[in-house]
């Protein structure tokens, strides 16, 4: 019924539908068919991103779509492709892969040894994880320590490293105020 209505009317509701549908029935290969006409899309219209988000666990899959010669990069957000590739390699054990896509890439990432300390605990390198994050003394890499090491079961190490609310909300307040445009979005790069 949904390929009849994508017939009728190539409405992209009706692709990202059908394709998450496809999606959710194990058929990768077709949900890409199905969207592929909306990855270029601007936003909202782009049919990528409703892929990747339920494969974020499921890597080799993601890694797929990702390679799939009908996947194209965000229109004008290539960066996203680079966090799912290092986050997908991660998941598969593959963390100086993700590494180095990180290296490689290292605009889109606000601090990329947090991005690398994400990694290796998502590659289940925790120790190593953790000692990537002793060494940076940010709030984010305090509030990321503090998942490795429940994680590790060092419940009491975890609360000691986290940051205070006082803390969190200093920091917040040293944030820069970024001007936005009439609709929303920010009026300077990165947008």
């Amino acid at each position: 019924m949904m390929r009849e209505a994508v017939a009728a009317d190539d409405w992209v509701g009706y692709r990202s539908w059908l394709s998450s549908v496809l999606l959710q029935d194990g058929r990768l290969d077709d949900a890409i068919t199905v969207a592929e006409p909306g990855f270029s899309g601007y936003d909202c219209s782009n049919l990528l991103a409703p892929l990747v988000y339920p494969l974020l666990d499921r890597p080799a899959e993601l890694l797929h779509l990702l390679d799939h010669p009908l996947t194209v990069p965000h229109h004008g957000h290539e960066d996203f492709q680079h966090w799912w590739r290092a986050f997908a390699l991660a998941g598969l054990g593959r963390a100086e892969e993700a590494i180095a896509v990180v290296e490689a890439h290292p605009d889109p990432w606000t601090d990329p040894r947090v991005i690398r300390a994400g990694l290796l605990s998502a590659a289940g390198r925790l120790s190593d994880a953790a000692v990537e994050l002793q060494g940076i003394g940010t709030i984010k890499a305090r509030e990321e320590l503090f998942e490795v090491l429940v994680r590790q079961g060092q419940a009491t190490e975890a609360i000691t490293a986290h940051p205070t609310v006082a803390e969190q909300r200093a920091a917040k307040a040293h944030t820069e105020t970024i001007p936005l445009r009439e609709d929303g979005y920010s009026a300077e790069p990165p947008f």
